[in-house]
């Protein structure tokens, strides 16, 4: 699949991230997916530097190429939304939460490097 293509997935994938009623399997999943797939993928011969971009940025639900103190306000939001803490009593969704906050935390490092 192209670039295009993979962007595509990545702007439905921000617009369902951006519903109200997430359930927090449905989004590892879907992050998951794409990482599989990304890796595997064999159609391109030429890497493109935007597509971990992207891919974070879909993370962090900005839109592509967005400041880093939008990033930094969602990354915030994020945090507060999914933090492991909130789900203790659930054992399954508590460590789909740790994992999906690694996801966040992943993101926001790569835009901490890039913008400072």
């Amino acid at each position: 699949m192209s670039f295009f293509g993979r962007l595509k997935n990545i702007i439905k994938s921000n617009l369902f991230y951006n519903s109200e009623e997430v359930d927090l399997s449905d989004v590892i999943n879907d992050i998951e997916s794409k990482e599989t797939f990304c890796e595997n993928d064999t159609d391109s011969v030429n890497t493109n530097s935007a597509e971990p971009d992207a891919e974070y940025y879909a993370i962090l639900e900005v839109p592509y190429g967005a400041a880093f103190e939008e990033i930094k306000k969602s990354y915030k939001r994020l945090l507060k939304k999914y933090h492991p803490d909130h789900y203790h009593k659930d054992a399954e969704k508590y460590k789909t939460a740790e994992k999906l906050v690694g996801k966040i935390n992943e993101a926001y490092g790569y835009f901490e490097q890039k913008f400072k």
